[in-house]
Parts: structure tokens; C-alpha cells; sequence
């Protein structure tokens, strides 16, 4: 068993945390032929909650453990579009720690539901920028431990750590690493890797038309990704970025049917950007033929039961998108 009782002391919640990160990660790549280009998509939906978002709620609450902030039986909180909240409901639930999380109202249902069933407590909020600004006001009354993965330095260093360290070994050269930004924590981390280890790789952050990010108002919204606001992991760490590719919800959905007709994959709204973004660098002829591009299944499309209705593989829309590729 990965745990047979609840940790009691500092030490116990930390061979816990060792014995978790056993099955977080190590995730497969992926790699298909697409006309003339290499293109690999990581499976990060095959982590236990679901996503790559195990990752760094396993860093970080291991950060909170370490530094002394999070005792046994103690409390974390965090604000989430629905993935993180997942992941740290589930990871306290095996630690028996308490979790309160201020999730965004439009979530996905199937991600509240994961939530509460690791028996997380969610505070609705309208966006993560105004949850996290009424979470620093309440979490310290609540006795918890915000976090705070925006800012979370373990975020960051998860990705850099395990992400990139995974792609390097199953790919070996990454030509361009197409990423959404939600916390800024991935395409950081694995761009900063790849750029130090290969030199040159491309890498693009993929961000909802009209963001913040962007130099918008945020008015367009892609679950997963931030729209009102600039992350602080993407301010620290913006010189690993090359591009910032913007991409409209209604974009993201026809790059969920084209991922699936060029590649068999179902994946989340955050990918199906990402693949518009892959795209676009086709279309304009960002990268030789013959290049490796490298995107993340963040997480399953079967999160979002909602979206499911609108995909349309065999659109004109599709058709027209999968044509770059040819």
C-alpha cells in the first residue's frame, strides 16, 4: 500500500510524500507524424488525480512540509480553476490533511465532484485573480497554509525537475515546446531545461485571446488558463519565453477535434489550444520541416462534459486547421 495509516509526525509525511512521488510522473510521450513534422504530446492525464498538476502539488506541499509551515493533521489551501484544487485535495486526503479550495465557479462539475470526494472543501469564486486576493484574506483565519501556486517557487522547479527531465529522455531533441499558461509553472520550467540542455529549442507560451499576458482585458476565458492576470512565475521567469501565441475559446475547442483526427488523442481545452498555437508556427513557418514539436495533454477531455457537445471532428474548421500540417 502507498499508505496504510495517516502520517503522525513530520518525518511519516515526508516518507508519505516520498512514497507518493512513486506514481506521480513518469508519464509517456507520445510521438506522431504529421506531413513533414515530428509532433509528441506528453500524456500528463495519466497521473493518479488526473493531470500534470500532481506534480506540483506534490512539490509544493512537500516545500510546506519541510519548511514547517504544514504539521501533521494541518491545513492547505489554494486557489485553482479546478486541476490544482484536484491535486492537493487528493494529496491531503492521503496525508490527513485538510484542504480548502477557492475554485472558480465556471469549473468543470467532473472537477468539483474529484474534489469533494477527497474531501476538499470548496469556496466558489469568479476568477483565480479575485480568489486569490479573498483567499489571503480568509485562509489565515482558517488556520491553513495557503499555496499560492502562482507565485510558488516549487511549481516551477517540479517542472524543471521531472517534466522537462522526462522529455529530454523520451523525445531527445525538442525543436519547439508549445505550452498554455494557467500558472506560467510548466512552460517555465521545461523551457528553461530544454533551452539549457539543447540551446535553441523554440518555446511559446499559448494564452486566451485578449489576456492580460497578452497586454488585454481578459475577457475571453479557457479553463485552465489565466485570462485577468500575469502570473508571478511567468514575470520571474519570462526571458525563457520566446513567443506568446494567443488563442480564442472557441479556437481551443476546434483544436481539441484536430488534435483527436490528427492523432487519435482526447484531451482538455488548454491542449486543444496549444495545438492551434503548434499549428500557427506551421502555418508561418516558425520552424523548419523535419522539426520536433512538443505539446502537453495537461489533462482528459472527459473533465468536461460540457465541451464534449461542441466537438466537431470533421468540421470545415478542423479541416482547415489540419491543412498546414500537409
Amino acid at each position: 500500500m502507498v499508505l496504510a495509516s495517516k502520517p503522525s509526525s513530520r518525518e511519516e509525511l515526508l516518507q508519505a510524500i516520498e512514497r507518493l512521488s512513486r506514481i506521480v510522473g513518469g508519464t509517456p510521450t507520445k510521438c506522431f507524424t504529421l506531413g513533414s513534422y515530428r509532433f509528441c504530446v506528453k500524456l500528463e492525464y495519466v497521473n493518479p488525480a488526473g493531470s500534470h498538476k500532481d506534480r506540483i502539488a506534490l512539490y509544493m506541499i512537500k516545500g510546506a512540509i519541510e519548511s514547517g509551515a504544514v504539521d501533521p493533521g494541518g491545513c492547505v489551501a489554494e486557489v485553482s480553476s479546478g486541476n490544482t484544487a484536484t491535486s492537493v485535495a487528493w494529496i491531503a486526503h492521503l496525508l490527513g490533511l485538510r484542504s480548502v479550495l477557492f475554485v472558480e465557479k465556471t469549473a468543470s462539475a467532473v472537477k468539483k465532484k474529484l474534489i469533494r470526494m477527497f474531501g476538499g472543501e470548496i469556496v466558489e469564486v469568479t476568477t483565480e485573480g479575485s480568489g486569490r486576493e479573498r483567499a489571503r484574506e480568509e485562509i489565515a483565519q482558517m488556520g491553513c497554509f495557503f499555496l499560492d501556486q502562482m507565485a510558488n517557487e516549487m511549481n516551477h522547479l517540479a517542472h524543471y525537475e521531472t517534466t522537462a527531465s522526462e522529455l529530454l529522455s523520451q523525445v531527445k531533441h525538442v525543436d519547439a515546446f508549445v505550452m498554455g499558461v494557467g500558472t506560467a509553472g510548466t512552460v517555465t520550467g521545461v523551457g528553461r531545461r530544454l533551452k539549457e540542455t539543447l540551446g535553441n529549442t523554440l518555446n511559446v507560451a499559448v494564452t486566451p485571446k485578449g489576456s492580460a499576458l497578452a497586454g488585454g482585458r481578459g475577457e475571453d476565458h479557457i479553463e485552465g488558463l489565466v485570462s485577468d492576470f500575469v502570473p508571478d512565475i511567468y514575470s520571474r521567469y519570462s526571458r525563457y519565453v520566446d513567443r506568446v501565441v494567443e488563442v480564442s475559446s472557441s479556437e481551443a475547442i476546434i483544436g481539441i477535434a484536430a488534435l483527436l483526427r490528427a492523432t487519435g488523442l482526447l484531451a482538455g481545452p488548454s491542449t486543444g489550444a496549444a495545438f492551434v498555437a503548434a499549428t500557427r508556427l506551421v502555418e508561418c513557418g516558425a520552424l523548419d520541416r523535419g522539426s520536433t514539436i512538443v505539446i502537453v495533454a495537461a489533462d482528459h477531455l472527459s473533465r468536461y462534459p460540457d465541451i464534449i457537445a461542441k466537438i466537431k471532428p470533421h468540421s470545415p474548421q478542423v479541416d482547415e486547421l489540419l491543412k498546414a500540417w500537409q
